[in-house]
């Protein structure tokens, strides 16, 4: 019985060795799998952390451009009030203008548009513009009928009509003088 103990324990001892080689080794590409596995773990970390940081900065600059673009809109709309305020004074001034001015005024204008002859009508509610004051400065002739117009001067020469106010002439010149009230006022600005 001896000897049958001596196998079993042999066995045993045998069975013992094999399994902490087994162990060893199982270990060893447990060890081995965890550290691939570390190591993939780092990198899906590092790839995930460098995506989220292109991806904050790809909407980081949209939401940038997106606030500069509503702050130059502010702006713009800032500065056209600006100048629409300036050309609505220069029409108050001008509607304002003394008698005399007023007839400086038309005779560079009839000058300009070289008008030496014709009719004319006064609008309705004109105040410094009288009969007197346009035939002295040219050779005009009062039109019959009444005007169908409030402000400024009607001149009929020919087929030709011309109105003049000087705020009509304002408005229609009125892209070019916000342009270059702008630019006077704002110069030019980076783009």
């Amino acid at each position: 019985m001896a000897e049958l103990d001596n196998v079993s324990k042999k066995v045993l001892d045998d069975a013992g060795k094999e399994r902490n080689k087994i162990l060893d080794e199982a270990r060893k590409k447990a060890s081995v799998v965890m550290e691939k596995a570390e190591g993939e773990a780092k990198e899906v970390h590092r790839n995930g952390k460098l995506r989220a940081g292109e991806r904050y900065k790809e909407v980081l600059n949209i939401e940038v451009s997106r606030e500069k673009s509503e702050l130059n809109q502010k702006a713009l709309l800032y500065k056209i009030g600006l100048v629409d305020e300036i050309i609505d004074k220069v029409k108050e001034k001008l509607a304002s203008m003394s008698k005399r001015d007023y007839e400086k005024f038309l005779k560079k204008t009839l000058k300009v548009l070289n008008i030496d002859e014709g009719y004319y009508q006064i609008g309705s509610e004109e105040t410094n513009i009288d009969g007197k004051m346009i035939e002295s400065i040219r050779d005009l002739k009062r039109a019959d009928g009444k005007p169908d117009f409030k402000k400024g001067i009607r001149i009929i020469k020919g087929k030709a009509e011309y109105n003049i106010a000087p705020d009509s002439l304002i408005d229609s010149n009125i892209d070019d003088i916000r342009m270059d009230a702008a630019l006077y006022l704002f110069g030019k600005e980076k783009q």
